[in-house]
């Protein structure tokens, strides 16, 4: 019975490790639309920056105009050498819409840019429903 249950938990395991492949990569649209976000708040255009976003991602950040240049400001400048697609998620939670997560891992000389951009499902709308960017590494400043 317990190696029964070991089999079992090794399949579910593995499945789960599979799960990815099972969900598309974002369309070209919202592969340029993440694309173009990035390199606008990393450039300072602000406005175009706020073009990507949905109408209330686009109001929050309006509202609080320090911390999307607090974002800005901690994404390297210059030229990146790599950019890999690490993982893509659909997330459902009850009270609010669904999103469509992709994850990014953005390669810099000394830092490493971990780059989480939501859209509302796969090839769906090219508006950013959310996003996030966490910098590893030595301090840009």
């Amino acid at each position: 019975m317990k190696t029964k249950l070991m089999l079992l938990a090794a399949a579910v395991a593995l499945t789960g490790c599979n799960s990815m492949d099972n969900i598309p990569n974002p369309s070209p649209e919202q592969e340029k639309a993440a694309q173009l976000a990035y390199e606008d708040l990393r450039d300072g255009k602000y406005e175009e920056f706020l073009d990507q976003l949905e109408p209330q991602l686009q109001t929050q950040f309006k509202d609080n105009e320090k911390l999307m240049k607090r974002f800005s400001r901690s994404i390297p400048q210059g030229e990146y050498k790599s950019k890999t697609l690490m993982t893509k998620e659909i997330e459902e939670a009850t009270n609010q819409p669904g999103q469509y997560k992709v994850s990014y891992e953005i390669a810099y000389p000394e830092n490493l840019v971990q780059y989480d951009v939501s859209f509302d499902k796969p090839n769906g709308s090219n508006k950013i429903r959310n996003f996030n960017i966490q910098v590893f590494g030595e301090s840009s400043k």
